[in-house]
């Protein structure tokens, strides 16, 4: 049992160290899988062409939650950037009220 949690918290761990490249890196996999669905579909290659689709339909729902990830990271910094400046007005309009 200690095995399987070692296991998830490795997991949760890495997934959290995703970096931009490793996106970047997931999109150009998956239009070289397009690419390939295509080629697949030219050729008429049935087999080859539906086992591509099923890497295209299990990559993209992950690209699209690191995408939104990463959005999430982006606001939440910009938010915070706000508070510190109003903060900072702030505190500014309060020091030069008491002089």
């Amino acid at each position: 049992m200690a095995d399987a949690n070692t296991v998830i918290q490795g997991t949760i761990r890495a997934q959290a160290t995703v970096r931009e490249e490793d996106l970047e890196d997931l999109e150009a996999l998956k239009r070289d899988l397009l690419d390939r669905v295509n080629k697949a579909h030219a050729d008429g290659r049935i087999y080859l062409m539906s086992q591509y689709t099923r890497l295209v339909a299990l990559i993209s729902p992950e690209i699209k939650r690191i995408r939104d990830r990463f959005d999430r990271e982006v606001l939440a910094s910009v938010r915070k950037d706000e508070k510190a400046l109003r903060e900072a007005a702030r505190t500014k309009s309060e020091q030069a009220n008491e002089a």
